[in-house]
């Protein structure tokens, strides 16, 4: 194999500086991987070269091979995200096998990456921000994330920076941290109080369950995990409709629930209606078909009585709905830009890479839902993502839908 030369000759004569450390692991496993994961890429991908040239790409993949030497798998994982995110493709991603997690999740709220859930030995961080991670300050820690998350969407890095933020070995191949079993936290309490303190990592297979930051059970939205439900507040005369995935419920299925949910609208004839997309990260977007056949034609569809919350969190299939709703209603949208751009690749299939487990989505698809549109979907009202609004179980988007 022409990669194992050109390895070899480099460790004669000792031209190039390894990337990796001494924690020797199977080199010619890890270089089937790459050439696997760019054949993949460059052969299946509906489109790979719109972000990058092929050109930029087989040199980073060439980069990539020729300092491999002596690998430690944290790293190549890293070093494959940074070419992974240079495609730029939002259903383009790596989900490698990690085995371990922190015993936390976290928020990225305006101020800062913030503990959410916790287990029930550090459920005394909970809303604690971090400020430092074994002595790396949070600043250098968040220009690290941006080397491999794609950044052409603030919403959809902020999303995913949370989402792999919980996994040690990430932050090892970034050089954050030396050990994936413990890590040293900085943080500052609710109160502006500093506090060190050590997490032990966890099997992710074998983890005690999370408990989650009292404020969730006040907030509307967090009260049901339904695919999709509704309640009716006579006081402000809303209807509040929550779609939390573009799935099929497997107790009543999209078309009955739409017919419940409009009897309900008939009979109680509300003054507004609200919309939450703001988690709603896919699946199929023609479910939504039932409902907007009827609120195009609802008396609700007129200047002030349809809002949509959205946010970083709506992806995909989501993202395509409103847009649907932003061109044949009179919805108004309030909330943070979406994570999902409006032109966008989909259609996923996968593969996995069998030395290092890595799993690895790519785009069969190009769907073009808005004609010369750049980016995310934006809102008409842009409200904050606020730790002290958090804190005060304070919606403000919904909030704002209502008394708006």
């Amino acid at each position: 194999m022409k990669a194992i030369h050109i390895i070899m000759s480099l460790l004669l004569v000792g031209s190039v500086k390894p990337i990796f450390s001494q924690d020797s692991v199977s080199i010619q496993g890890l270089i089937s991987d790459i050439k696997l994961y760019s054949s993949t890429i460059s052969t299946q991908h509906k489109n790979a070269f719109t972000k990058i040239s092929k050109v930029e790409f087989n040199q980073k993949i060439e980069n990539l091979l020729s300092t491999i030497q002596f690998a430690d798998k944290d790293k190549f994982t890293v070093e494959l995200f940074k070419i992974n995110s240079s495609i730029e493709d939002e259903h383009t991603m790596l989900f490698p096998a990690f085995e371990l997690e922190l015993p936390l999740k976290f928020e990225l709220f305006d101020e800062g990456m913030t503990i959410i859930a916790a287990d029930s030995i550090n459920q005394k961080y909970l809303l604690h921000k971090i400020i430092a991670i074994d002595k790396t300050p949070w600043n250098k820690i968040d220009s690290l994330y941006k080397t491999i998350i794609k950044r052409d969407n603030p919403s959809y890095f902020k999303f995913f920076q949370t989402y792999y933020f919980q996994n040690p070995e990430l932050l090892k191949g970034l050089g954050v941290i030396d050990s994936t079993k413990k890590l040293q936290l900085q943080l500052v309490s609710p109160a502006g109080d500093t506090i060190n303190t050590i997490i032990y990592s966890r099997n992710k297979s074998k983890g005690e369950q999370l408990y989650y930051a009292p404020q969730f059970k006040s907030l509307l939205a967090c009260t049901n995990n339904k695919n999709y439900w509704y309640i009716y507040d006579e006081k402000s005369s809303v209807i509040y409709f929550n779609y939390q995935s573009c799935i099929e419920d497997k107790n009543e299925s999209f078309k009955v629930f739409n017919d419940r949910l409009f009897r309900t609208i008939e009979e109680v004839k509300p003054g507004r209606i609200v919309i939450d997309l703001r988690f709603n990260s896919g699946g199929n977007s023609g479910l939504f078909g039932p409902f907007m056949a009827k609120i195009k034609k609802s008396e609700l569809n007129k200047k002030g009585r349809i809002y949509v919350l959205i946010g970083r969190k709506v992806m995909s299939s989501a993202v395509m709905n409103a847009i649907e709703l932003k061109r044949t209603t009179n919805a108004i949208f309030i909330g943070e830009q979406t994570g999902g751009n409006v032109n966008h690749f989909g259609e996923l299939k996968s593969f996995i890479l069998p030395y290092s487990k890595i799993r690895v989505t790519y785009s069969t698809k190009y769907w073009e839902n808005w004609e010369n549109h750049e980016g995310s979907f934006k809102p008409d009202i842009e409200t904050a993502n606020s730790l002290t609004d958090f804190i005060g179980a304070n919606d403000r988007a919904l909030e704002r839908a209502i008394k708006n």
